[in-house]
């Protein structure tokens, strides 16, 4: 997939209740997420049609012998002109409004891609921010992506 906006990894231990509010929903742990992320398209940015999601067992991001079973994010701001999330095969386009959660399963429980969930983010016109994880079938078990290996936010890193 291609993405043209920028992005920060945020630790999970800088946004608590947020994590909380994501385990919750998804009804998973912690360990189970994906690293959160800030995404930030500016005019003319985008994401090209793609799904989340892998068929069977999976290593990524610090799961092995795993697959993504959802997708959740949230955008952070109002955007009036483009930027929208579109999911041509069910004929969806969500046109950004802060504080709306999206979440979508990308496999079903026998780890089958369900391309159902293909979508794109349109380019931007107005600028667009959003936070986004994934949420594994199993807990991430590669300490390369410890989330205590990630450093510290500063008031610079996301804005």
């Amino acid at each position: 997939p291609v993405r043209t906006s920028t992005n920060t990894n945020v630790p999970q231990c800088e946004v608590p209740s947020i994590v909380e509010k994501m385990t919750n929903v998804a009804n998973c742990n912690p360990d189970q997420l994906e690293i959160l992320q800030v995404l930030n398209y500016k005019e003319g940015q985008e994401f090209i049609p793609h799904t989340d999601g892998f068929s069977g067992k999976f290593d990524a991001c610090g799961f092995e012998q795993a697959s993504r079973q959802a997708t959740i994010f949230c955008y952070l701001n109002d955007v009036a002109e483009g930027g929208s999330t579109n999911f041509p095969e069910i004929g969806l386009a969500i046109q950004p409004k802060k504080g709306t959660a999206v979440i979508h399963f990308p496999a079903d429980v026998e780890l089958r891609e369900d391309t159902r969930t293909l979508h794109q983010g349109s380019p931007a016109v107005d600028e667009k921010w959003l936070l986004t994880t994934w949420v594994w079938n199993r807990p991430r078990s590669d300490e390369m992506y410890a989330e205590s290996r990630l450093p510290s936010l500063s008031s610079t890193d996301i804005i």
